[in-house]
């Protein structure tokens, strides 16, 4: 019995080292955070004359991106597939980490909408929840409240999209009028409805009324204080029914999960993350979504071929060691978060825990 004990206890200390071990090196993870966000804070951008001078020329509505020169093949891409869109690169305000980010773009597109805001702390290239990658949300966050504070309405997007259509006239923002924000959804209308209504965190629409901006002073507070993504967060305010929380359909904005199932009834927009391995790009030419030349010059009828593919629902279906991992991971919280009581408080608060319990 004493034996039994004995190696109980060795084998109960090795998870239990890791726990702590994870949960102090998020803790120093979180100073970090908190120290490099002197170079982004809201009310310094606020006050930034630049920004709010190309903010006042903008439509109410208008888009967001943000980037660093680690981004601008992405951004490219997407700017060649949105090309033949009118008005949509008129209507995006590109915020940029550095001035090769800018020279890139206007190379390119010399008319663009662009601000930079320089940020040495996000310079490097992100690997997903290191603490270049989480301080870049946490600028995020700090970005969006002092948009808001400038007093019109936007839309946050991101690059490793495509589009079908010009979204932008396909969505009509005063049908959600009494929402404080208008989230993206993770997954596609086949996706299991435990998922559905839970923010997948790349395109959304932001408010500026007053309750808007508490949530996103809210997030912002807890960015600092849990070592924790942004759209964890934004569910849990959402799934408790601290702010009202509205939701884009499947028929405009789809995950990348849309081209695993039936692909039929293609969104407008399909969010292309879930990949981890740092070879985006590559996967995208598999998909045939790579819309660029080996000079990164715009081919438009990579363009075309692309989204006949969309409207024909024959998008390869790539398979990845990044999109098995992310399937298993899914289908995981699908069956935990089903489970009677337990699956209730996981799915609200699951996210609290999910970084600080990584034993990889």
């Amino acid at each position: 019995m004493r034996r039994f004990l004995i190696v109980f206890v060795l084998f109960s200390a090795i998870p239990l080292s890791l726990i702590v071990n994870n949960i102090y090196q998020n803790y120093n993870n979180l100073k970090v955070l908190r120290k490099n966000e002197a170079e982004f804070h809201w009310s310094h951008i606020v006050e930034y004359a630049e920004l709010r001078s190309a903010v006042n020329k903008l439509p109410d509505g208008y888009g967001v991106m943000l980037l660093n020169r680690h981004a601008v093949r992405m951004t490219l891409n997407w700017l060649c597939n949105t090309k033949s869109f009118i008005g949509v690169h008129q209507r995006v305000l590109f915020l940029v980490m550095d001035k090769f980010s800018e020279e890139s773009l206007r190379k390119v597109y010399p008319k663009l909408n662009i601000v930079i805001w320089l940020a040495p702390v996000l310079q490097k290239t992100f690997r997903p929840y290191d603490t270049t990658y989480m301080s870049f949300f946490l600028m995020r966050t700090n970005m969006i409240h002092a948009l808001q504070k400038l007093g019109k309405p936007f839309w946050m997007l991101q690059a490793d999209t495509i589009w079908r259509d010009n979204f932008f006239n396909l969505i009509d923002t005063s049908k959600y009028q009494t929402s404080d924000i208008l989230l993206d959804q993770q997954g596609y209308e086949g996706t299991a409805q435990v998922r559905k209504r839970t923010m997948n965190g790349a395109n959304f629409y932001v408010p500026v009324k007053s309750s808007s901006q508490l949530l996103v002073e809210s997030w912002l507070s807890w960015q600092k204080s849990v070592y924790i993504t942004d759209p964890d967060l934004v569910k849990m305010f959402c799934l408790r029914g601290d702010f009202n929380c509205e939701y884009i359909p499947y028929s405009l904005v789809a995950g990348w999960e849309w081209i695993y199932g039936d692909q039929k009834n293609p969104p407008v927009m399909i969010q292309m993350d879930g990949e981890t391995e740092g070879n985006k790009e590559k996967v995208l030419e598999k998909y045939h979504f790579w819309f660029l030349d080996k000079n990164d010059r715009c081919k438009p009828d990579k363009v075309s071929k692309g989204v006949m593919q969309m409207n024909e629902g024959a998008v390869p279906r790539v398979m990845t060691l990044s999109k098995n991992r992310e399937q298993f991971f899914l289908k995981l919280g699908e069956i935990l978060n089903q489970i009677p009581v337990f699956g209730h408080y996981s799915s609200i608060y699951g996210g609290l825990t999910s970084l600080y319990l990584q034993f990889f």
